[in-house]
């Protein structure tokens, strides 16, 4: 296996990332590469062009990736082609939300590909350091695409607005607000209802509000409850939907993430 043509994600992040942030991330890697098979006539159907681990190594977390051509994977391309046309798939993915130019002749993008593209990055997104694409024939290996950090939560924020549009929500959205916590909950996230958790924006409200997180950005909470300093020390720079009874203003959805600094 090792000697086959894949695709090997490198991520190297600075904290330990949660078990379900590096399965949410192969997850939608795999719903990706289905999503592509079906769009390039590869496998006569979806449940059939399957994508498999070939190996994970220790240290900085390397996993290989190799399509499987033996389960209904037409043979239209060799391994390696179909490794290279798939890596390109995912830069013109990830390089779409961070508007740079996207290939011509993919799809028009989904919410599935806004979903996709928050999991695959969430592993840097919420735990800093980045994370690598390249694809690897014999010895010849080859760099895809870089993803920072700074990227990593570029992408999800944009991914969350493109998926607001999608859905034609008429939801106020701001961007880049700063966020500074009065109340946080040591339980998970809210998505509905009522939240425990309670905030001031200050250029959209002076009064603390309860603060939301869509299901992408849930993770997020955790990590600021576990900076090494109290997050009621820092500001948060966030993007957020505004929701209003009237004119006024009774919580805020954090859709996107774009850094903390000093209070």
């Amino acid at each position: 296996m090792e000697a086959e043509a894949h695709l090997k994600l490198h991520i190297e992040p600075d904290r330990s990332i949660d078990v379900t942030e590096l399965v949410d991330a192969l997850g939608s890697l795999s719903r990706e590469y289905r999503s592509f098979c079906a769009s390039n006539a590869l496998a006569t159907k979806a449940g059939e062009a399957r994508l498999l681990v070939s190996s994970v190594s220790p240290g900085s977390i390397d996993i290989n990736l190799v399509p499987d051509l033996a389960a209904g994977l037409l043979p239209i391309l060799d391994q390696l082609g179909v490794v290279r046309k798939f890596a390109d798939h995912i830069k013109w993915l990830l390089d779409g939300f961070l508007g740079r130019t996207q290939n011509p002749t993919e799809p028009e993008l989904t919410i599935r590909d806004c979903d996709n593209a928050v999991n695959i990055v969430k592993p840097v997104a919420n735990n800093g350091g980045h994370q690598d694409f390249y694809t690897v024939h014999g010895d010849v290996v080859t760099n895809i695409l870089h993803v920072s950090a700074t990227d990593a939560r570029r992408i999800t924020s944009n991914a969350g607005l493109m998926k607001a549009v999608l859905s034609g929500s008429s939801v106020e959205i701001k961007q880049r607000v700063p966020m500074v916590w009065k109340r946080l909950d040591s339980d998970d996230a809210s998505t509905e209802g009522n939240s425990p958790d309670k905030a001031i924006i200050e250029e959209i409200d002076p009064k603390p509000k309860a603060i939301l997180f869509t299901d992408e950005m849930a993770d997020l909470k955790r990590v600021m409850i576990q900076d090494e300093e109290k997050p009621f020390q820092k500001v948060y720079f966030v993007d957020v939907e505004v929701s209003r009874v009237g004119d006024k203003v009774v919580s805020y959805r954090v859709v996107g993430y774009h850094g903390k600094d000093d209070l």
